[in-house]
């Protein structure tokens, strides 16, 4: 009995997990049609200089609308900053993906030197699924994200 119990539960577990790794494939595949599609790209940039801090930012902001939906929000910021030791530089991207309005995935990375650290955030009705970022903190930076996807689909889609 106990190992037809324990043959169950695996077999039940290992479909729970093909079906969470089924729908990662699903949202990868809308994120390689929407970076890969026609549509038109609107561009913004931001420049922020004070020289007096020795802190340049430049900010990169890209959206990808269609027909009242939001499909990609990314915002890429390249900063620098002068210090006694030389100067450092560093870039961190954010992209946030939808479907339907409703958000997908979130792509993150931060560059520094030679160091690249890549995060990926994968969510399903309004719920993270997945995420690769391995820290204590990584369900909270979850949370975070969608709270912020919805926020810039308000102010983007009024």
């Amino acid at each position: 009995m106990k190992t037809t119990l324990t043959i169950i539960f695996i077999s039940f577990s290992s479909i729970c997990l093909s079906q969470g790794d089924l729908k990662i494939k699903q949202i990868d595949a809308l994120v390689l049609n929407i970076n890969t599609s026609l549509i038109p790209i609107q561009r913004d940039t931001l420049i922020q200089d004070y020289p007096e801090m020795g802190l340049k930012m430049i900010t990169y902001l890209s959206m990808i609308i269609d027909d009242r939906k939001l499909l990609k929000y990314e915002n890429l910021v390249k900063t620098t900053r002068k210090e006694t030791a030389g100067t450092r530089e560093m870039t961190t991207s954010s992209s946030f993906y939808y479907d339907d309005n409703k958000l997908i995935k979130v792509e993150e990375f931060l560059m520094e030197g030679g160091d690249k650290k890549t995060m990926d955030w994968y969510y399903s009705e309004d719920k993270a699924l997945h995420y690769t970022l391995q820290s204590d903190k990584a369900a909270d930076r979850a949370t975070f994200l969608i709270t912020l996807g919805k926020e810039m689909l308000k102010k983007v889609i009024k």
